[in-house]
């Protein structure tokens, strides 16, 4: 299990955050009006730097708008005005982030993706395009319920997951099920999905987008039922991120479920996956460096149970090809670096020797930027080419054999293998030959041997 990255925050312990919740809303837990302090807190959190999650910036900026109309401070255009901008950043901080294709997805997808009442996407037009702005008395049941949604998805829910090890068992119990359910659901769309991209170079580049503001479909094409490539491809990643999302904390139940069912077919799928969805590309690299080492030390893994030597080349060439962008690697050396320097073998080195060739395709203005990091990561390649054998993928290629087998195929080798691992796989299999002890007899003509060997 891999844990959360380190990040800044403006409190100084969970306590304080437990502190603001209670000062921004006191009907959930009947304690006093303290809005206006809270308010006031995240105004100073504010001035420390831009390490205020939005939620939290969201709710206060929705707070204020109440607390003025609640004070009848301004005139009714100010506080229409106040109550439009504060839903609008709402909104926008919430689905922008989601934008992530080449063309832009309607916001009502993004919105229902989130669980985000369309209605809100609607009013933030309004405010934004039209004309006048919205009522007053419709600002205020809108701000009211994105307080409720922002209580439900941030504020409670952080909550409920802090304290999920003394709740009950059965619930923490389902949502693993669910979890694994949303993975297997995804990953059982992936040879369909390879059909469609295999049939049309790049689909998932070119996203179609209605030109209505709703983003349906006009009546004549929604009667006939069909879905297009292009919105089957996205509505295949919206799936797959809320698959990861839900795994976050475990993604080694995502990377397992989906290197089970991968083929050579589905390399664009794992391309458009480490596009699509940043950590998957590092993950799918830790996930197989150590399912290569465990093979090493102990003779099987997944990833040998799937590939041999032969194809794990081949496998390998395809997460160069797909996971290894340069710009992220370089944004995040430190990481990379750490990763590929825990794990000295042939999978580290290839990956290094491909991330040292990407590179030089650079700008000169990003090289000029990472300079450190690229000569830190080349330096690594050097010495890794100088420690890793060949031999070690033979010595993998063997690992996942009977014992018998593997021990004949060592004597059949061309290549030598180091002594010290062929000694060990010789020895066990005249272990498993002997049904039972050999008295010490006298043996004329004695030659001593090295070990291991008949």
């Amino acid at each position: 299990m891999r844990g959360y990255e380190p990040r800044i925050v403006p409190w100084r312990s969970r306590d304080e955050l437990e502190e603001l919740k209670n000062w921004l809303f006191p009907n959930k837990n009947a304690g006093k009006d303290m809005r206006s302090r809270g308010v006031l807190k995240i105004k100073s959190w504010e001035t420390k730097g831009p390490f205020v999650p939005h939620t939290i910036e969201a709710t206060g900026q929705l707070l204020e708008a109440i607390l003025m109309d609640e004070a009848e401070q301004g005139a009714e255009g100010a506080k229409r005005l106040a109550y439009t901008m504060a839903m609008v950043r709402f909104v926008n901080g919430l689905l922008d982030p989601t934008q992530q294709s080449q063309f832009a997805i309607p916001l009502h997808t993004l919105a229902q993706r989130m669980g985000l009442p369309s209605w809100f996407v609607e009013l933030r037009h309004c405010g934004t395009h039209e004309r006048e702005l919205p009522s007053l008395e419709m600002l205020r049941m809108a701000s009211l319920e994105a307080l409720e949604w922002l209580w439900t998805n941030y504020w409670n829910a952080d909550e409920m997951k802090d304290n999920g090890d003394t709740g009950d068992a059965e619930v923490a119990e389902d949502t693993e099920v669910f979890e694994i359910t949303a993975v297997s659901t995804v990953i059982s769309e992936i040879p369909a999905i390879a059909d469609l991209m295999n049939a049309g170079t790049h689909i998932w580049k070119h996203q179609r987008v209605s030109s209505s503001f709703t983003g349906e479909e006009p009546a004549s094409k929604k009667a006939k039922h069909v879905e297009s490539p292009e919105k089957r491809v996205e509505r295949f990643v919206g799936n797959a991120k809320e698959a990861w999302k839900a795994t976050k904390s475990q993604p080694d139940v995502f990377i397992e479920e989906f290197m089970l069912q991968y083929e050579k077919l589905h390399a664009p799928v794992l391309k458009l996956l480490a596009e699509r969805i940043h950590p998957f590309g590092y993950e799918l690299c830790r996930w197989t460096l150590e399912a290569y080492g465990k093979t090493l030390k102990e003779g099987t893994s997944v990833l040998r149970r799937k590939f041999d030597a032969t194809r794990l080349q081949k496998f390998l060439s395809g997460v160069c090809d797909a996971a290894l962008d340069p710009n992220r690697i370089l944004t995040h050396a430190a990481r990379w670096t750490e990763l590929l320097r825990e794990n000295p073998n042939y999978v580290s080195l290839t990956l290094l020797q491909s991330i040292t060739s990407n590179l030089e395709k650079l700008g000169d203005k990003t090289r000029r930027r990472f300079t450190n990091e690229a000569g830190e990561l080349r330096a690594l390649a050097e010495r890794l080419a100088a420690r890793t054998s060949a031999s070690e993928l033979e010595l993998y290629q063997i690992a996942g054999k009977p014992r018998r087998r593997a021990a004949e195929e060592i004597h059949k080798s061309t290549t030598p293998v180091p002594s010290t691992a062929a000694a060990i796989l010789d020895d066990l299999a005249q272990l498993r030959q002997r049904r039972r002890p050999r008295l010490w007899q006298p043996v004329p003509n004695w030659t001593p041997r090295p070990f291991g060997q008949a």
